[in-house]
């Protein structure tokens, strides 16, 4: 699979568009189907079990699961990174995204969701809802294991 990492820049007119920064061949897989490959390939590649301050971390999909980019949303604090639907929904929508999955670290090793990731997920379900993208899951990952909202039936918030 290639990992095509983008970031947002502004035009001329000030207007977002999409630069591509890295590609990466990762030959593990093909697509992302479970959330035990995405986990997998976070560890793997992004080393985000590692990272001593809290990142997340936009997967964008086509239809069949197929990854078309992957953005760095935040670079946080030890225990808080700024997400917000915003830029989330700017960057999914730019790639051509059929749906996507937000994955964020927790330095301390616990995945356990916190209220504002409760809250984000929330706030994404809604948001994402509204303009017809799909939101896969938002996974926590940990020291050695991970959280998935999707896997623990809580995407949309509730």
């Amino acid at each position: 699979m290639r990992i095509q990492q983008y970031q947002v820049v502004l035009d001329a007119d000030r207007k977002n568009i999409l630069v591509k920064e890295s590609c990466t061949y990762y030959p593990a897989m093909d697509k992302l189907e479970h959330v035990g490959e995405i986990d997998k390939l976070m560890r793997e590649v992004f080393e985000i079990q590692r990272r001593a301050e809290e990142y997340a971390y936009l997967i964008c999909m086509h239809t069949k699961c197929k990854p078309v980019g992957f953005f760095e949303i935040s670079h946080g604090t030890c225990d808080m990174a700024v997400v917000n639907p915003r830029e989330i929904l700017i960057r999914a929508l730019l790639c051509g995204a059929a749906g996507f999955v937000l994955v964020h670290n927790h330095p301390g090793g616990d995945p356990s969701p916190s209220r504002e990731d409760d809250r984000i997920t929330k706030r994404l379900w809604d948001a994402a809802g509204l303009i017809g993208l799909m939101f896969l899951d938002h996974m926590i990952i940990g020291e050695e294991s991970y959280y998935s909202y999707h896997m623990e039936k809580r995407l949309n918030g509730e």
